[in-house]
């Protein structure tokens, strides 16, 4: 990769693949399971709604054994569920990161190379 060109759509390209997959893989989820996906960003999410519902539970007086009762949705979350969003989100994103990287590096220097002026004879 002696072209500057190339080192920087690589990056560029495999950082779009990610989250471009990311999104899809999401949605996928969505539409197979009914359910947002186990991302650490809805997980950070689910145990803040959580934290709150505590919270509130205190102020409006209901009893110890109440607020141990409000659990984190996600908690109950299948072991088969969790490793197949690894799955997805690991060995899937990866692939399609390296794919994106190579084509894209491919194509530059296809793009930058200079080609030989046609033999006219």
């Amino acid at each position: 990769m002696a072209n500057p060109l190339v080192s920087i759509v690589v990056p560029i390209a495999g950082i779009v693949a990610a989250a471009v997959g990311n999104k899809a893989a999401a949605a996928g989820w969505g539409a197979v399971f009914g359910e947002d996906a186990p991302t650490m960003k809805s997980q950070k999410a689910a145990k803040k709604d959580v934290a709150k519902r505590r919270k509130q539970a205190k102020k409006d007086g209901l009893s110890a054994s109440e607020i141990a009762a409000i659990k984190d949705p996600s908690d109950d979350q299948p072991v088969w569920k969790m490793m197949l969003w690894a799955l997805v989100s690991g060995v899937i994103l990866q692939g399609l990161r390296v794919a994106a990287k190579r084509g894209a590096q491919k194509g530059t220097e296809r793009l930058t190379t200079r080609r030989p002026r046609p033999n006219r004879g």
